[in-house]
């Protein structure tokens, strides 16, 4: 026994004399205290489901007291109003019996002088021992449960024994997958469930827990009471653990994918070193997920603050998981591997191509974000490197070197930026990043900044600086005057000096192109030395 109801307490030996005047209909509703109440206005003190035992006192003159207390009782969802008769009243008037009959709210009169404090002590203790076996009954049901996990096709049995239990139809309706019903349904019932649902999406008229792990919601787990019937306290609690076991479940189950892709990795090394052709690629990934048809994909490099080694399987493969579940939800479908004491992620676009770039910040947002990361049980990052788009799998390679190419840009332009750069984002800097392997870009630079630089040193003066606001201004001499914070004079006579040292042209495309460019490449140099 899980609930007490107000036909039950009317079997308890205080009630024998206890006559039933109004709500009959409504004996099935569910006690969660007893209260003695001789108050007018009742609706602020209640919270549901309070068995009310009162003497009338304060309405034994004024039935418009007395009609609006049944009104409070009744919006307040109690469970039903006891009265003492004989003392106070010797009868309840007609009225009053028709409202509370309107809404089933049993009123039940005692025709014998009787003991409240008998009756709240009873009621109480016996409410004491429901809820004690409430427990009991709770903990040998997360027993079951446990012991459930522990066996081959623990889901099915898992939703089969939350029905047994609640008397009610279960469903599992996972995200990705086909619903699983427990009991069975035919193929009416499902349709005629699958249609409620699509229609009321957040499960109104049926009780809806969500099934969720590592930030991820995988399914709902559905309760369907019978036509009528209210869900008890009880009900929720075996709903939820159930929920709580099909998450631990869910979870075991990507840990063990995890380690088994773990496995996988000598394949992957070989594909980002460009060893595998397209059709290989593609036979690959249709035999990890059939349903897998990649628009493109990216390779993102991991730094993480301490060195890969002093992390365990355990703490990656979390970090993996949870990295998955986010990614997931973008449209990615993310594989791992690791190398030179770095994690490779490649990330394969589900999705249209057209919005992957928003998608994946997205998703790197929402990564990053996440509890779970702020966690020691998973390592922390450092710098993730997200290498440019590609389409065809085979070129995976050429995303690879951009990531690692991103991470020594970051380094070398934004050591305190964030910690998500993208290869995208450097635009020029990614070409005088290539230049500045060897010494044309030293060259350039200094074929079209050498006489302002020389001019700068000799007269102690910023005229570069000038240069570069100017052209950021894109020639805007009033803009620029306000940027440096100087008078259109000053700003005159320095642009004249530009002309004599750079020539009357140096504003004149493809010469000016030249000039910002060498501009970028004298932050680059200077930064690094």
């Amino acid at each position: 026994m899980t609930s007490l109801t107000v036909h039950e307490v009317l079997e308890r030996e205080h009630f024998h004399h206890a006559t039933v005047l109004a709500g009959k209909n409504g004996l099935d509703r569910r006690i969660k205290w007893v209260h003695v109440m001789e108050v007018t206005s009742v609706k602020q003190l209640l919270h549901g489901e309070e068995l009310i035992l009162s003497t009338g006192f304060v309405w034994k003159d004024n039935i418009s007291v007395f009609r609006s207390i049944v009104q409070q009782l009744i919006q307040s969802k109690a469970a039903g109003l006891c009265i003492e008769i004989g003392t106070y009243m010797d009868h309840i008037p007609s009225e009053i019996i028709e409202l509370a009959d309107q809404y089933h709210f049993p009123i039940i009169a005692f025709t014998r002088e009787v003991r409240f404090v008998d009756i709240t002590q009873d009621l109480h203790s016996l409410l004491i021992a429901h809820h004690y076996q409430m427990i009991s009954d709770l903990e040998q049901f997360s027993q079951e449960l446990n012991n459930l996990l522990l066996v081959p096709g623990c889901l099915t049995k898992i939703l089969t024994l939350l029905s047994m239990k609640t008397g009610m139809q279960v469903i599992y309706n996972p995200k990705e997958a086909e619903p699983i019903f427990a009991p069975e349904a035919t193929e009416e019932k499902k349709d005629t469930f699958l249609h409620f649902l699509t229609i009321q999406p957040e499960g109104k008229g049926l009780v809806l827990q969500h099934v969720r792990a590592m930030d991820y919601h995988f399914a709902n787990l559905i309760l369907v009471p019978a036509q009528h019937a209210s869900i008890s306290d009880y009900d929720m609690l075996l709903l939820d653990r159930s929920a709580t076991a099909i998450a631990q479940y869910l979870l075991r189950e990507l840990y063990i994918e995890e380690k088994k892709r773990a496995l996988e990795t000598e394949w992957l090394y070989d594909w980002i070193e460009g060893k595998h052709s397209e059709e290989r690629v593609l036979s690959y990934l249709v035999d990890v997920d059939e349903t897998l048809i990649p628009r493109g994909l990216q390779v993102c490099t991991c730094k993480f603050k301490k060195h890969h080694d002093t992390y365990t399987s355990s703490q990656m493969t979390y970090f993996m998981l949870l990295m998955r579940s986010v990614f997931e939800q973008e449209g990615f479908f993310v594989l791992s591997l690791t190398s030179r004491n770095k994690l490779i992620i490649i990330i394969l676009n589900r999705r249209s191509e057209a919005d992957v770039d928003h998608r994946l910040r997205e998703a790197f947002e929402r990564f990053l974000q996440s509890d779970i990361l702020q966690k020691e049980s998973v390592p922390e990052v450092e710098k993730i490197g997200v290498g440019k788009h590609v389409r065809l799998l085979k070129d995976m390679h050429k995303s690879y070197d951009s990531s690692l190419e991103t991470l020594v840009m970051n380094e070398k332009l934004f050591s305190q930026s964030s910690i998500v750069t993208y290869y995208n984002d450097f635009h020029i800097y990614r070409m005088i990043f290539q230049l500045a392997k060897g010494r044309e870009l030293n060259e350039f630079m200094f074929d079209y900044l050498d006489p302002v630089m020389q001019y700068d040193s000799k007269n102690n003066s910023n005229l570069l600086n000038t240069l570069k606001v100017y052209m950021c201004c894109n020639g805007s001499k009033k803009e620029t005057a306000e940027q440096l914070y100087v008078v259109r004079q000053t700003l005159y006579h320095r642009l004249e000096k530009l002309e004599e040292l750079l020539g009357s042209d140096f504003m004149c495309s493809p010469k000016r192109q030249a000039i910002e460019f060498s501009l970028h490449a004298y932050d680059y140099l200077k930064q690094n030395g």
